[in-house]
């Protein structure tokens, strides 16, 4: 009897990666609002929609979330590979918004505008699917390094950016309007190097198996 190739256990992950909609507008201000209660002026998502120069990420919840799901059994690898489609991916239209990520192009730089997660969805893994989307975002469009400021007392925000290779290259001073704190500038290793592409994918990869695999229209 021959052998049967193991395989390994990938659950799917109750939210989706996908570009951000007109009908989504709404629904991203509130998490924005929820995100951070003292922004201003708060960020003008229609408008962000019409930049040629600007792409936004929404995570949202699976219309079959509620009830606990089957797993599915394949490699990994094609878990992974096979949640990254073009086009249509049969992601729920406008559903329930847990999350977004905005990005700038700037010549051959991707820079992280915004990143919010509702409150009530946080420690869900949806923070870091929405930057893997950035990332994936970034490389496609041929972007050499992703750049970001975030507060210097959100630590829980900086390490996963660490995690992600992220470096503190410098310090913009009372950056936040609210509180006057400084904001630390991070920077990436060139995204495009075949060393760190390696490096994202194995990351990818841990969270997939520790969150599920998720869906992704990057658009």
């Amino acid at each position: 009897m021959s052998a049967v190739p193991e395989q390994i256990v990938v659950n799917t992950m109750p939210f989706a990666l996908r570009p951000l909609r007109p009908g989504d507008v709404v629904q991203a201000a509130e998490v924005e609002r929820d995100a951070f209660s003292t922004l201003f002026p708060p960020t003008a998502f229609r408008r962000e929609l019409g930049k040629r120069n600007a792409s936004y990420l929404v995570a949202e919840q699976l219309a079959s979330s509620g009830a606990p799901e089957e797993p599915r059994r394949r490699g990994l690898f094609g878990s992974l590979l096979s949640g990254v489609r073009s086009g249509s991916s049969g992601v729920g239209d406008c559903g329930r918004i847990a999350g977004f990520i905005g990005i700038w192009y700037m010549v051959d730089e991707a820079h992280v505008v915004s990143v919010g997660v509702r409150t009530s969805d946080r420690g869900r893994g949806i923070g870091e699917l929405l930057l893997i989307g950035a990332l994936e975002r970034a490389m496609s469009r041929t972007a050499a390094v992703m750049t970001l400021e975030v507060r210097e007392s959100n630590w829980v925000a900086i390490n996963l950016y660490r995690k992600y290779g992220f470096e503190q290259r410098g310090v913009r001073k009372a950056y936040y309007a609210d509180n006057r704190e400084d904001a630390l500038i991070m920077t990436t290793e060139p995204i495009l190097r075949p060393e760190y592409r390696e490096f994202f994918v194995n990351l990818e990869r841990e969270h997939a198996t520790r969150w599920g695999a998720a869906e992704r229209d990057l658009g």
